[in-house]
């Protein structure tokens, strides 16, 4: 059965999240260009989101880096079983695909 190095796996995750982060930053700067001045407000759920992400990647770099799990792994099933291509390679420490691919879908 194949496995997966926790340091990997971490790494992958902090990465997928750093992404994530800056398509959320990129999400939330085209909402305030298209809500009226007096409507921004309503936005603040981005900053909160935004900070989770932020925190949960930081979370992970310093995973990834942790004497005491640098030669554990694990079962890689978790991890094979997730439907984005683009995700399961970066989580498995396979060279990711094109973030234009990051969309698709193995439907199976």
């Amino acid at each position: 059965m194949a496995s997966v190095a926790l340091p990997v796996l971490f790494q992958g995750t902090a990465i997928q999240l750093g992404r994530a982060l800056k398509e959320c930053q990129m999400l939330e700067q085209l909402a305030l260009s298209r809500v009226a001045k007096k409507d921004t407000t309503t936005l603040q759920s981005f900053d909160s989101l935004m900070q989770t992400i932020e925190q949960f990647t930081l979370l992970f770099q310093r995973l990834a880096v942790q004497k005491d799990i640098q030669n554990m792994t694990m079962n890689s099933e978790a991890v094979d079983r997730m439907t984005l291509a683009v995700l399961r390679e970066a989580l498995a420490g396979e060279n990711s695909s094109s973030p234009q691919n990051a969309g698709d879908i193995e439907l199976f």
